[in-house]
């Protein structure tokens, strides 16, 4: 089988395809012939050499499982997610407690996108408890984390305010976001936009400084959560809550309903077969695009 690999942390162009055997289904494993499988931004630093250990969605069907396995099957159609660059081939032998059904309704790429972001956002709302009334604040809303946190905050009944490129705006206002864009004026631009409402809570998924942002509207500490700047989580008192808080299978299965009922918009950006595994890396680092990239390994 093919599958993803890198000689050495120096960038994109060292990743490259190997033919491997195909894995077998060790116990408490079931091996995944992989449907699709999602590029996220956190590989792009393990790719520059950051202590960082790649954790990758990936949907399929089950071809095989252990002998102690039970609760899965062959010929199941599954979602979940593998560590290292296991996601990123035609086959993967994964725990099978980082698996959990696929609905029947979800395309393969769609759900091949449902963990490491969504599964950020999740927990970022968690963190922030969001309630009736309230207003909550996004950096980063239009990219994988905070498009998924605006839309479980909404679904709290929160108004969600949006930070955002100017060329997603609209976008975000479809989801029922109220969209401010980065600048010097952004203070300004949220306090206008909250129409004299306090921010009651703040959730970063892009860096930069807003943390301080949020500690500066007078959002407290323990309602902000920053997916990102984990030093100014540390120096602040503000929590860092990510894709592993969010509570593994169960709280991926709750994500996969909520995108099978249409309650969760999870937007598709492009699919690149496995051979353009650069290609697809390099999008994803020059473009910034609206929605997931996803790799087809079968194609």
């Amino acid at each position: 089988m093919r599958i993803v690999r890198y000689d050495r942390f120096d960038g994109i162009e060292q990743l490259w395809i190997d033919e491997v055997p195909v894995p077998e289904a060790t116990p408490g494993h079931a091996v995944v012939r992989i449907q699709a499988s999602c590029v996220n931004p956190g590989t792009l630093s393990a790719l520059r050499g950051a202590t960082y250990v790649p954790i990758r969605d990936l949907a399929g069907t089950v071809t095989a499982v252990g002998a102690d396995v039970h609760d899965v099957k062959i010929g199941d159609e599954v979602l979940g997610w593998a560590q290292d660059w296991a996601a990123h081939a035609e086959f993967a032998a994964v725990p099978v407690e980082q698996l959990v059904p696929k609905p029947a309704v979800l395309s393969w790429d769609v759900a091949g996108s449902l963990y490491v972001t969504p599964m950020a956002g999740l927990a970022a709302v968690q963190a922030v408890e969001p309630r009736e009334d309230d207003v909550v604040v996004i950096a980063g809303a239009s990219g994988g984390v905070g498009l998924t946190a605006a839309q479980l905050a909404r679904r709290n009944g929160a108004t969600v305010i949006g930070i955002a490129g100017p060329g997603n705006a609209e976008r975000l206002r479809e989801l029922g976001v109220r969209p401010v864009s980065y600048g010097a004026d952004v203070t300004e631009q949220i306090r206008e936009v909250a129409e004299g409402r306090p921010i009651d809570a703040f959730i970063d998924a892009f860096g930069s400084g807003y943390v301080d942002l949020a500690l500066a509207l007078g959002v407290s500490p323990q309602r902000v959560n920053t997916v990102v700047d984990y030093q100014a989580a540390k120096e602040k008192g503000v929590k860092a809550l990510g894709t592993v808080n969010a509570g593994g299978g169960p709280g991926l299965r709750s994500l996969a309903d909520l995108a099978a009922s249409g309650e969760l918009a999870v937007p598709i950006a492009a699919a690149y077969p496995l051979a353009a595994v650069q290609a697809a890396y390099h999008a994803l680092a020059e473009t910034r695009p609206f929605g997931r990239i996803v790799l087809h390994p079968q194609a």
